[in-house]
């Protein structure tokens, strides 16, 4: 069974404020709840939150380690409630020129190699299968110590390219480059709600 996966846990620091609550002019909806609505039209209604300020949201088990915190959190969520769950399908809160059309490729692709799969040079959005494999990876790298606790979560020890090169996972060529872009800075917002508000005229 497929679920989404969002991931709107980090401190949006270069923002200033809670990006996952930014409002989209065009459709007055949260970037949060725009994600949930493209994910909800390919996971069959089944979404989860990474981060735990988010009504439902799922808190880190393992914090401080960026997207595989919340990827291992998640997981850890899926097997403690025992829920039918198999493979995920995960993006981040703050790109929201992705459509329906990008997650049913990616879906696609990872499907027919049976394995890992992001667009190529973007880590995000991420086809990720719950196996074996991937859960060890996810135990091995997120092992809690007292000398891990406060690493950076852009250690690349924590990055989403490093689980995909550990595990041999595909990139394939993305349908639309430009739906990649993601908004961290107050003014790429403002250009982003521009390009909309454009768009709409």
């Amino acid at each position: 069974m497929l679920a989404g996966l969002i991931l709107a846990g980090g401190r949006s620091s270069r923002m200033g404020t809670d990006k996952s609550l930014l409002t989209l002019p065009h459709s007055q909806e949260t970037l949060l709840q725009h994600s949930q609505k493209r994910l909800a039209n390919i996971c069959n209604h089944q979404v989860f939150v990474s981060g735990s300020t988010h009504p439902k949201g799922i808190a880190d088990v393992i914090p401080h380690c960026g997207p595989l915190s919340g990827i291992h959190g998640v997981i850890a969520h899926i097997k403690q409630r025992g829920l039918p769950i198999t493979e995920l399908l995960i993006a981040a809160v703050d790109m929201p020129d992705l459509s329906t059309e990008d997650f049913g490729h990616l879906l696609e692709q990872g499907r027919k190699h049976g394995n890992i799969c992001a667009f190529e040079k973007y880590y995000l959005p991420l086809y990720l299968p719950i196996t074996k494999g991937v859960t060890a990876y996810l135990n091995t790298k997120l092992k809690y110590t007292l000398d891990n606790i406060e690493l950076p979560a852009k250690n690349s020890h924590y990055s989403i390219k490093a689980l995909l090169a550990g595990l041999q996972g595909s990139e394939i060529s993305p349908l639309n480059m430009s739906h990649l872009n993601n908004i961290n800075t107050p003014s790429q917002w403002q250009s982003h709600c521009a390009r909309q508000s454009n768009s709409k005229v």
